[in-house]
């Protein structure tokens, strides 16, 4: 972060949605206001343009507390060559955002990302709502602006109601107050931060009994604490899984680096997404 920030022009970054987005937000708050923010209508081209060298960094979701993690990111990680280099944690508060001379009562139709949508599905169970997934929480409320949509509402945050001069009906609507969202700051280098304290990896093992159980015990027998665990689906392998670790410790650590050469041992496929300082 502070070489991004000490550069004399400023540096690119990538991030998925609208302006008004919470992965705008993130973005700002790890990098600050001087780099350059490009807005992605999807993950996929948000990683393209990172893999192209149209951008530095990327700032993507990759898990909330309340949903879990999101998925396409999760499977992006997998495929391309790209590394964590940080990350940034928000508290996501929802609002509920329409017209400014709508009304609780005139409101038929709401529009969101899934994520967003999943994040509210208690409160919009109580309403007799139609729902309509979105690319975006931002772009929901552009959107009905722009077509002047008297009867939608959006799911979507404070910055972004008040970035497009719209009127917040309804605050706090997660289902969840404790509502969290992590996201990786992603780049194509290989340098490891000097104060990084959090490395992530994702590893298959063999589809035999104890298989996960033996390659976990590569952390166990160091004392590693590990932080998050979670499993994917591996594509066009039915019933086959990777899965996705974070743990204390950088890749400039020798108990890290003999841990990963254990674990290489223990699994038929491991990638080292990076290590980064925690927030």
């Amino acid at each position: 972060m502070s070489e991004a920030n000490s550069q004399s022009s400023p540096c690119s970054v990538g991030y998925q949605g609208v302006k008004g987005a919470y992965s705008e937000f993130a973005a700002k708050k790890f990098f600050g206001e001087k780099c350059l923010l490009r807005p992605h209508k999807t993950f996929k081209e948000v990683f393209d343009s990172l893999d192209e060298g149209k951008i530095r960094f990327a700032v993507v979701p990759v898990r909330n507390s309340v949903t879990g993690g999101i998925r396409e990111v999760m499977d992006l990680l997998f495929e391309r060559e790209i590394r964590v280099t940080g990350e940034v944690t928000l508290k996501i508060e929802h609002v509920l955002v329409s017209l400014p001379e709508a009304e609780l009562k005139d409101i038929k139709y709401v529009y969101s990302h899934p994520e967003a949508l999943a994040q509210c599905e208690r409160f919009l169970k109580e309403r007799n709502w139609v729902v309509y997934p979105s690319y975006d929480t931002a772009g929901s409320v552009l959107e009905i602006k722009r077509r002047k949509l008297f009867e939608a509402a959006a799911i979507a945050s404070e910055y972004a109601a008040k970035l497009y001069d719209m009127k917040i009906l309804l605050r706090s609507i997660q289902d969840s107050k404790d509502n969290y969202t992590k996201f990786y700051v992603l780049s194509k280098e290989e340098k490891v931060p000097e104060d990084s304290d959090t490395t992530s990896v994702i590893f298959i093992t063999e589809h035999v009994p104890g298989a996960l159980y033996r390659a976990l015990g590569a952390f166990a027998e160091r004392n590693i604490n590990l932080l998050h665990i979670e499993s994917r689906p591996i594509r066009d392998q039915p019933w086959n899984y990777s899965f996705y670790i974070d743990f204390e410790g950088s890749l400039n650590d020798q108990k890290i680096k003999d841990a990963l050469k254990d674990l290489k041992k223990r699994s038929v496929w491991l990638k080292i997404l990076g290590s980064y300082k925690s927030h």
